[in-house]
């Protein structure tokens, strides 16, 4: 036996395999709700999600989106695919349009979604177009005020 074959039976990490067999694959994690009982109520009212059918309805857009799109190269994760339900109050077809869209955006204006730091937009910033406004809302709420900056007249 060579020193080499000797030193691959006794590593731990081969050890417990045999020489053909593979680790298992890691199971893709599926989505996990953390909706506090008050937004399940509120979602099940506003956007018709139902917990029991909020599954079912993820894969029905995940099997639109390798039917109607197989070359969109997009994440089929459940918690990805579920944004664009909610946005489309759990309308597949409205929810699937609203995801080539928003590839077509990242698609259109690369330099909007690579790699933008707020560095990029410290002259924005600075000039007081977005501005916090001191107090918050009745929920406590901050509050965004865009406030356009007109350049000043010669």
């Amino acid at each position: 036996m060579s020193e080499e074959s000797d030193s691959l039976r006794t590593s731990p990490s081969v050890a417990s395999l045999s020489e053909n067999e593979l680790p298992p694959p890691s199971a893709p994690a599926g989505y996990v709700c953390s909706l506090t009982e008050d937004l399940v109520a509120k979602a099940r009212e506003e956007l018709q999600e139902k917990p029991e059918w909020r599954l079912r309805d993820v894969q029905a857009l995940r099997d639109m989106v390798r039917k109607e799109c197989p070359n969109l190269s997009t994440s089929l994760e459940d918690a990805f695919l579920l944004r664009f339900l909610r946005a489309r109050k759990f309308d597949y077809d409205r929810a699937l349009q609203l995801l080539i869209n928003y590839h077509s955006c990242r698609r259109s204006w690369p330099e909007v979604f690579n790699n933008l730091r707020p560095s990029a937009l410290k002259e924005v910033l600075a000039s007081g177009f977005l501005t916090v406004l001191p107090h918050t809302d009745p929920r406590g709420c901050h509050v965004l005020c865009l406030r356009p900056v007109f350049p000043s007249r010669v």
